[in-house]
């Protein structure tokens, strides 16, 4: 698997591995645009969709980039919505 596809993978599945069987949303997408930088810069040492990939986004934070951090925030915005939905129904 090429580099560029792992970290693809890697911010796909960086936030649990429900978020693996999501169908695809802008939110899913923004993170892919915004995060993959991030991930090579501070995680590309952990495999992707481990739960050490999410740790170590906690963990540097303070040092992504704006993009990628809003990015995580309107996809946490985003499941948090879903689950309300789900859990109505």
């Amino acid at each position: 698997m090429t580099t560029t596809k792992t970290a693809l993978l890697a911010i796909g599945l960086c936030l649990g591995p429900a978020a693996a069987f999501a169908e695809q949303s802008p939110a899913r997408e923004a993170l892919k645009q915004y995060c993959t930088g991030d991930y090579m810069d501070y995680c590309s040492a952990y495999a992707p969709g481990g739960p050490e990939v999410e740790a170590c986004f906690k963990a540097n934070l303070k040092k992504l980039s704006p993009g990628c951090s809003a990015a995580i925030t309107a996809y946490k915005k985003e499941q948090r919505a879903t689950r309300r939905v789900s859990e109505a129904r």
